[in-house]
């Protein structure tokens, strides 16, 4: 009696032919997300480590993230560094995205302010594991090796950080995390500058 039920998709996969694992594969990725309410992340929220925030990347040239999110509602610049901020002032919380970004003094490119540090506040951008602000610092660390220190500027607020990854918390003091840093792999300045 069991065999039947052996042979069956057997020769059902033989008959489909080659694109039958594939379908197959479909077929149960639909069944999962019938079942299960999976959170897709849309590409303008999404955290990638070391990478980017939303549409702002690691390494670009900084006008064209004032090309995308506009004139900033604050900025500073000295020595090659500037860092630029926007609120959004939409819903009831503020959420505020920071830009923190450097010339290469003396190379060809010295001209381009490259994003060294990106730093969100908004709940609705999430790392694609569900991690960002919002998120309990307790259930971050089930995610990422993260170590603790002293948040620059702001003497209540912890940063966590993975250096080889290239990603950061901000957490209060009651384990909240407040904001997500996102910068490249090995580079530790996003625990020693003073974005607030």
């Amino acid at each position: 009696m069991m065999f039947k039920y052996l042979i069956i998709p057997a020769i059902i996969t033989l008959m489909c032919g080659c694109d039958s694992l594939s379908s197959h594969k479909s077929l149960a990725d639909s069944l999962h997300a019938a079942d299960t309410a999976l959170k897709v992340i849309p590409k303008a929220k999404m955290i990638i480590p070391g990478k980017s925030i939303g549409d702002i990347y690691i390494n670009e040239d900084v006008d064209s993230v004032v090309a995308k999110l506009g004139k900033p509602d604050s900025s500073d610049a000295a020595m090659g560094a500037s860092c630029l901020v926007w609120f959004d002032k939409t819903s009831k919380v503020v959420r505020q995205t920071d830009v923190y970004a450097h010339k290469n003094m003396g190379n060809a490119d010295e001209k381009i302010s490259h994003v060294k540090v990106i730093r969100e506040t908004a709940t609705s951008f999430k790392t694609a594991d569900y991690g960002g602000a919002g998120s309990a610092i307790k259930d971050v660390m089930k995610l990422y090796r993260l170590e603790k220190h002293k948040a620059p500027g702001n003497k209540k607020l912890w940063l966590y950080d993975n250096y080889q990854m290239g990603i950061g918390f901000e957490v209060d003091s009651t384990g909240k995390c407040l904001a997500v840093y996102v910068h490249a792999p090995g580079d530790s300045s996003a625990t020693y500058l003073n974005i607030h």
